[in-house]
């Protein structure tokens, strides 16, 4: 069978580094202003079990010495009810969707009537934020006016530093930033923000990994990954 062949090859690269580490990026964010009032921390949120929004991703990467810069927008549904997330990318390549079974441990990465499968890493965890998390703080986002959030800082093994922003009332997520960690091999820094989110899922066809298209053992010339938001 024919190898995988996504459009544009180095944006399937940008993807597995930003779209996988699940605002418009840290250069159109609003500001955030902090609490004056000492506060204790709340206590750590946990994400809805459900839950779908737009993602905007900007990720900034060094491979061979030299500097790339890539600019995503994806939908994405979460479930950890049923333990499954999806990825349909917008722009600027819309064929592309990706499916990830916590169930299996897979991941597909389908386009253009082709996929590939490769192994997932890590937790599908709605509960970061009470593990290994450090509270940094919080926030008005936008103003006193705002929305009321919290900021939670993670380190996550063979990865780097997740700086998550989630809203205090109900633990949405607004903002992530993810740098790598120091020495990596191709350094990034990514920074997603989330826009229209929106509780449940409208509908759930959009985890059906479709067969016999997609291979029901993994690719070993794809990377496993499991880095990011929920997947820590």
């Amino acid at each position: 069978s024919s190898s995988l062949t996504i459009p544009t090859s180095r944006m399937l690269k940008f993807l597995i580094v930003a779209v996988l580490l699940g605002a418009c990026s840290a250069f159109v964010m609003p500001p955030k202003i902090p609490i004056k009032d000492a506060q204790a921390p709340p206590t750590p949120c946990c994400l809805p079990k459900q839950f779908e929004g737009n993602l905007h991703i900007i990720t900034g990467t060094v491979q061979a010495g030299e500097g790339e810069l890539s600019n995503v927008t994806a939908r994405q549904s979460f479930d950890y009810t049923n333990m499954v997330m999806a990825t349909e990318v917008l722009h600027p390549t819309p064929s592309v969707r990706i499916i990830y079974d916590y169930n299996k441990m897979m991941q597909y990465f389908i386009s253009e009537g082709q996929c590939a499968a490769a192994k997932l890493t890590g937790k599908f965890d709605n509960c970061p934020f009470s593990r290994n998390a450090t509270y940094l703080g919080s926030f008005y986002f936008g103003g006193m006016q705002g929305l009321m959030m919290d900021g939670y800082q993670l380190m996550v093994p063979d990865a780097g530093t997740v700086t998550v922003d989630v809203t205090r009332d109900g633990c949405i997520p607004v903002t992530e930033v993810i740098v790598s960690q120091s020495g990596a091999t191709n350094p990034s820094i990514s920074a997603l923000g989330y826009v229209d989110v929106t509780l449940g899922i409208r509908d759930p066809a959009v985890f059906n990994v479709p067969h016999p298209l997609c291979p029901s053992e993994p690719d070993s010339k794809m990377p496993s990954t499991g880095f990011g938001l929920g997947r820590l």
